[in-house]
């Protein structure tokens, strides 16, 4: 059965630029996808200085969104500054404090300092959310709080490094690569790395490289984004489904079964055959549902001795109703 790519739930890969906030992104999209896709938004904001993959989900992807942060990991690559502090944690702001680390650590090899920060960081890791971001605190964004003059501390919440790269040291600045789960940031993270080394920093770039295994290289250049009225857009070329966005395994469904699942009906899991993915597992929580066709039907979980339907294609029940 051939895919419409103008009915399913789809994800875009998007090189985010400089200078725009993930909600220009999203609204140029808006404006300019030539059908009508329904809904629209991204996984995981990335700040106006940075640039790199922005996750866009329409069509019901979007209603994913928990599955990507939980799942999925994003990779960094960022380039630091010692000696000085803003309260953005960026070098878009002015530095408000000035303070040299250790001149012991000036002096360190790159080498020296990846073994040393491995062990401080890689790993379960408590962080607290930086004081100009999107974390919402009171119905409002933490950076809405901060331009109001009202700096908030939230708790520090567990995190996870997984893994951690020194590109380049050469004092001030420190050229890294970080692997981390979602909601970590960068920007907080280098300035524990300053203070570790009694003294302050900030980033000077920071660079999305990856989510998950969707990367900055095949991501969708701003030359080639959608056009008004351009009906000529390849929607599968830079459309991805949903099962390829997040690798789980999989089952297959005749076509009683999928009348069923279809209708929210639990599906006793001795009746089917889970198949491993050829990818990396991103969970085994979840399986992707297909009928015995190869069509996408939806996502389920395994619950005791059932599979629980929780997240079904109107396509698909459109075309098996």
């Amino acid at each position: 059965m051939d895919i419409d790519y103008q009915k399913i739930p789809l994800v875009f890969n998007v090189c985010k630029p400089v200078g725009m906030s993930s909600f220009d992104v999203v609204h140029h999209f808006k404006k300019n996808l030539n059908f009508n896709f329904g809904k629209i938004g991204h996984f995981g904001t990335l700040d106006p200085f940075a640039e790199g993959v922005l996750l866009i989900g329409i069509q019901g992807a979007q209603k994913l969104n928990d599955y990507v942060h939980e799942l999925l990991p994003k990779t960094y690559r960022a380039k630091g500054v010692f000696g000085g502090k803003t309260i953005t944690g960026d070098l878009t702001s002015p530095v408000t404090i000035t303070k040299d680390i250790a001149l012991e650590w000036q002096n360190k090899t790159k080498e020296e300092l990846e073994i040393f920060l491995g062990k401080n960081f890689l790993g379960e890791y408590w962080q607290r959310p930086h004081s100009v971001s999107a974390t919402k605190f009171e119905g409002k964004r933490l950076y809405q709080h901060a331009l109001s003059g009202r700096i908030i501390e939230k708790d520090k919440v567990k995190r996870q490094i997984f893994a951690f790269e020194i590109l380049n040291f050469n004092y001030p600045y420190l050229d890294f690569v970080v692997s981390v789960s979602s909601g970590t940031y960068v920007r907080s993270l280098f300035e524990e790395i300053a203070s570790l080394f009694n003294g302050v920093g900030a980033l000077s770039e920071l660079e999305r490289l990856a989510i998950g295994a969707l990367g900055v290289d095949e991501s969708l250049a701003q030359t080639a984004w959608p056009k008004k009225d351009d009906l000529s857009f390849p929607l599968a070329k830079w459309g991805i489904p949903l099962n390829r966005v997040l690798e789980f395994n999989h089952v297959y469904m005749g076509h009683n079964l999928t009348k069923r699942y279809l209708k929210g009906q639990r599906i006793p899991l001795a009746d089917l055959e889970v198949k491993s993915s050829s990818q990396l597992i991103c969970s085994e929580n979840y399986v992707w549902v297909f009928n015995e066709d190869g069509t996408l039907l939806g996502l389920g979980k395994p619950v005791g001795t059932s599979l629980h339907a929780i997240f079904n294609l109107k396509l698909s029940i459109s075309l098996f109703s």
